[in-house]
């Protein structure tokens, strides 16, 4: 019934329309003006009679889009109790979250402070470490000071006892040199006073025997023994005799 309602009520909205415009475009024939209000009234027939069978149809199906409509909001209700229940679920999650990434946050910083501790300790035991290096250094510098100064005071007390023995060596030898020079002084004044052992009086040039050499008078060596004594006029008699004259 509600299918043959639908019908009537397309063909009874087609006519009614078709028979309206129809009039409207040919007012002046009077057969087909006729056969449009045929038209246009079997429309409004079939409008008339079909709007009962729809609105019973419509009756009918009211209880089950009443029912659906029910179903519906059971189903919405259901999951916005299945909505409400994921999102407590969520905050849960999310409260657990937050509490481990509380708890990571307390481990990171917990394992900064060991790491800082751990450095202030390597920096700690460094500076201890170079404290003793510094002070062994400067122990070994201020031991090889020392061993410098006593080498330094051994060095110069050596020096003074080698100057001392250089110097009393240098007394030993002028004493020797002037008990030598005193004793040949004393040798010289004994040949002149003895007359055979000078010979300043013999000549003027006086030659030396066994050296080849002449002296002139002033020179060191012109007093000599008489045994080796030679004696000549002129320095150029001693030459060609082959002496040489003394550097002194």
């Amino acid at each position: 019934m509600s299918t043959l309602g639908s019908i009537f009520v397309l063909l009874g909205l087609v006519g009614f329309i078709w028979g309206i415009v129809r009039l409207i475009r040919q007012r002046k024939h009077p057969l087909t003006k006729r056969l449009n209000l045929i038209i246009l009234v079997g429309g409004l027939v079939l409008l008339i009679a079909g709007g009962p069978l729809v609105d019973t149809k419509a009756a009918s199906g009211s209880p089950q889009q009443t029912s659906s409509t029910s179903k519906t909001k059971a189903l919405s209700a259901k999951q916005q109790r299945q909505l409400k229940s994921e999102k407590a679920r969520g905050k849960v999650l999310l409260a657990a979250k937050a509490k481990k990434t509380s708890e990571l946050k307390a481990l990171r910083k917990q394992e900064a402070s060991l790491e800082s501790e751990a450095s202030s300790q390597v920096a700690a035991s460094s500076e201890a470490e170079a404290s003793s290096s510094r002070a062994a250094s400067e122990a070994a510098s201020k031991e090889a000071s020392a061993s410098q100064v006593a080498a330094s005071e051994q060095a110069a007390a050596a020096s003074s006892q080698a100057v001392a023995v250089a110097q009393a060596a240098k007394q030993a030898e002028e004493a020797q040199k002037s008990a030598a020079k005193e004793q040949a002084a004393q040798t010289q004044q004994a040949t002149t006073n003895e007359g055979d052992m000078n010979t300043a009086e013999q000549g003027t040039i006086i030659g030396n025997s066994r050296s080849k050499i002449y002296h002139v008078p002033g020179q060191a060596g012109y007093h000599m023994n008489s045994a080796n004594a030679v004696y000549f006029n002129s320095e150029a008699d001693a030459q060609a005799a082959g002496y040489r004259k003394a550097l002194r």
